[in-house]
């Protein structure tokens, strides 16, 4: 869907989720942390596609695989490595921020510029020690240990709803895993392109399926955007016949990974990787998609290697989500969730509140997720009569 994993320097990834991290400690000793981490079983699955090695790092992959592992599960948000752009092979130097970030005497803008300057340092002693004319082709890939942490945890709450989502368009169950390659499990998660979302769906897509109105943006819904999700895997594998490429498809374009696999004559990933030669049309995030969700699907596996124990998890959702059938009045919205502002937005990300709020109401067909406490008259149970 979306060109990403594109971190140029340590200052984007800090500016992208400043304010939204909350630290390993926090997490592990907050009160919404209740259910124990456990392997995922995935078993022998009945789907399309499926078999026991679906999901084996393919052969050619697997050096690709290895770096992002070691991006999900060593390096953290303030820290990273330099490689040559457009290339894993090889690691040029590593580099560690933690201790500017930590200095209590800056703000965050000025620990910003020092991070920066360290980067263009360490990035012109790496050029003279390895020969390399043109710094520019020296890539800094910043950690997402600590992300990757909070998005197991957080993933608690909405695993088990993909699951059955994807259980239903009979597909991979390992594939509800993309959400922590293009998300990490933040609800909110936004791009410079305008994808939105648990799994950073497109506009234009949303709008041509009407997932986008005045009240409300179903990119935004953690049940709505899986099931869109799951359709477009599900389709890109009956294009491709490959979970691998449907994988890359969801990120690249079916239609423009088919002109790919046509002009090539495979539909081997591992080797369209290494072999397609235009850097625009295939870029660094498409290529490395696939290695960054087989990573990210190995690490949340065994996350009780790599991080501190007991790790535990925010416990399943539990809402009734539902289209209004009769127009709701903001008062009796409000007063749905105990007049609490923060739970109704906290359960109804989707909402646009502003334009709420300036009408007053809530127009039919909006779709909110009520605490299952709440059963009123207006709702129409989507799980009963409502498709994507």
């Amino acid at each position: 869907m979306l060109e990403r994993l594109q971190l140029n320097s340590i200052l984007f990834a800090f500016a992208l989720f400043l304010g939204q991290l909350v630290t390993a400690k926090e997490l592990q000793t907050s009160k919404i942390l209740t259910e124990t981490w456990k392997p995922p079983e995935y078993g022998t699955q009945q789907f399309i596609g499926y078999y026991a090695d679906t999901f084996k790092i393919p052969e050619g992959l697997e050096n690709e695989v290895n770096f992002w592992i070691d991006i999900y599960s060593k390096y953290t948000t303030q820290q990273g490595v330099f490689h040559i752009a457009g290339s894993t092979d090889k690691i040029l130097g590593e580099i560690d921020l933690t201790q500017v970030y930590a200095n209590p005497k800056w703000g965050p803008v000025r620990k910003e510029l020092e991070a920066e300057k360290v980067i263009q340092n360490q990035r012109r002693l790496i050029a003279k020690r390895h020969n390399i004319s043109d710094i520019k082709k020296i890539r800094l890939q910043t950690g997402l240990k600590d992300r990757m942490l909070k998005a197991i945890q957080v993933s608690g709450k909405y695993l088990p709803m993909m699951e059955e989502i994807f259980k239903k368009e009979k597909i991979p169950i390992e594939l509800t895993r993309v959400v922590f390659v293009e998300s990490s499990f933040n609800i909110n998660a936004g791009s410079k392109v305008g994808a939105s979302g648990l799994w950073q769906i497109m506009p234009s897509l949303a709008k041509k399926l009407n997932y986008i109105d005045d009240a409300h943006d179903l990119r935004l819904h953690p049940e709505y955007s899986t099931r869109l999700a799951a359709k477009i895997l599900k389709e890109n594998y009956q294009i491709t016949k490959s979970w691998p490429l449907a994988v890359t498809g969801y990120n690249h374009g079916v239609g423009s990974l088919i002109k790919i696999i046509r002009k090539y004559k495979s539909n081997d990933i591992a080797y369209l990787i290494r072999n397609v030669e235009s850097r625009k049309s295939f870029g660094f995030a498409s290529r490395n998609f696939y290695a960054t969700f087989l990573a990210a699907l190995y690490v949340e596996s065994h996350a009780n290697l790599y991080f501190p124990e007991p790790l535990l998890k925010e416990p399943p959702l539990q809402t009734k989500v539902a289209r209004l059938k009769n127009k709701m009045t903001y008062d009796e919205l409000l007063n749905s969730f105990d007049q609490d502002y923060e739970k109704l937005k906290k359960l109804n990300p989707q909402l646009k509140m502003s334009y709420i709020k300036k009408k007053k109401y809530v127009p039919v067909g909006t779709v909110i997720s009520f605490p299952n406490k709440e059963k009123l008259a207006s709702e129409e149970s989507s799980t009963n009569n409502e498709g994507s």
